[in-house]
């Protein structure tokens, strides 16, 4: 599995704009081969970060969707930045949820 995140940080002025774009592209990413998730956040502390986070199936799976017309547009909305993005592409082994919690608990 592969895990995508990205952190925009958007100039004021242009906040509404982006988070518009990223909006219509959501819905359509979620239909693309092999994606797991994909959401979009914004910090409730620095509201002009937006954080979108992708799981995917594959490597594969997650270059063919940075070669996607999807994710051109987000690259075209990552233009109206004036910091550069911070993007992270993880390889996923494994994953646990509750049921670790629960063992550590004493």
């Amino acid at each position: 599995m592969m895990d995508a995140s990205i952190k925009l940080t958007a100039p004021p002025a242009k906040r509404k704009e982006i988070l518009q774009a990223v909006k219509a592209i959501l819905g359509p990413i979620r239909l693309e081969q092999g994606c797991i998730d994909c959401h979009c956040y914004v910090d409730i502390e620095a509201e002009n970060s937006i954080y979108i986070k992708e799981e995917w199936e594959s490597r594969d799976d997650l270059d063919a969707h940075v070669r996607s017309v999807h994710f051109g547009i987000l690259l075209g909305a990552m233009k109206l930045l004036t910091e550069e993005p911070e993007i992270r592409f993880n390889s996923i082994i494994s994953t646990t949820g509750m049921e670790e919690l629960k063992k550590l608990q004493v």
